[in-house]
């Protein structure tokens, strides 16, 4: 290859190298996230009954 190719399929590497860590770096985010927060259900069960006040 010519040196500015050799310059361009390096940079096109670094970008899917790039673009490779992106997206496992977010999997591992999101699927910590999911694994720590509590879920939808659990929420709304743990939601407390309202007391009802009367003002005067």
């Amino acid at each position: 290859m010519r040196p500015d190719h050799q310059e361009f399929a390096s940079g096109v590497k670094l970008a899917a190298i790039a673009a490779v860590s992106a997206v496992l770096t977010a999997t591992v985010v999101i699927g910590a996230g999911r694994t720590l927060m509590p879920q939808a259900e659990a929420i709304a069960a743990e939601r407390p009954a309202l007391t009802p006040v009367a003002l005067r």
